[in-house]
């Protein structure tokens, strides 16, 4: 959310993690499966004790907590100003705005889901094909 006009003004960003119950249900699901598959007889033998957020942290609202205070998002977000052509796209394949002239997005929030390795390359490939496209387009 911009805060202002100006432009060296950071914006405000609210992600909301953990604030559609969907989210917790989900998410308590996988640390109960996680712990299931590390007491699993194969890797329990291999595996001394969980550590965080520890074997007395049992209940929903426990692991809640912890997941809310520990969580992080992997510093790889991609996906806010997704590329298409349905409802839910921002930028066309030109990584220009639905809706508005003379803008465009050209970084990894334009990628629909998030890529099976590192972003780094990906990211890096959206910015010399942005800018390639706005050569492209100055160019006619």
């Amino acid at each position: 959310m911009a805060k202002s006009p100006d432009p060296t003004e950071k914006p405000t960003i609210t992600p909301n993690y953990l604030s559609d119950p969907a989210d917790g249900r989900v998410l308590m699901a996988g640390m109960r499966f996680a712990r299931a598959i590390f007491a699993a007889p194969a890797i329990a033998a291999h595996s001394v004790v969980e550590t965080l957020p520890g074997p007395d942290v049992t209940t929903d609202d426990g692991l809640m907590d912890y997941a809310r205070r520990f969580g992080t998002t992997i510093y790889h977000p991609v996906g806010t100003c997704r590329m298409g052509d349905g409802p839910s796209a921002v930028v066309d394949a030109r990584l220009r705005v639905h809706g508005l002239a003379g803008l465009r997005v050209i970084d990894a929030s334009v990628m629909p889901t998030l890529t099976t390795g590192n972003t780094n390359a990906p990211t890096i490939m959206i910015g010399e094909k942005g800018a390639a496209m706005i050569r492209e387009d100055n160019a006619a």
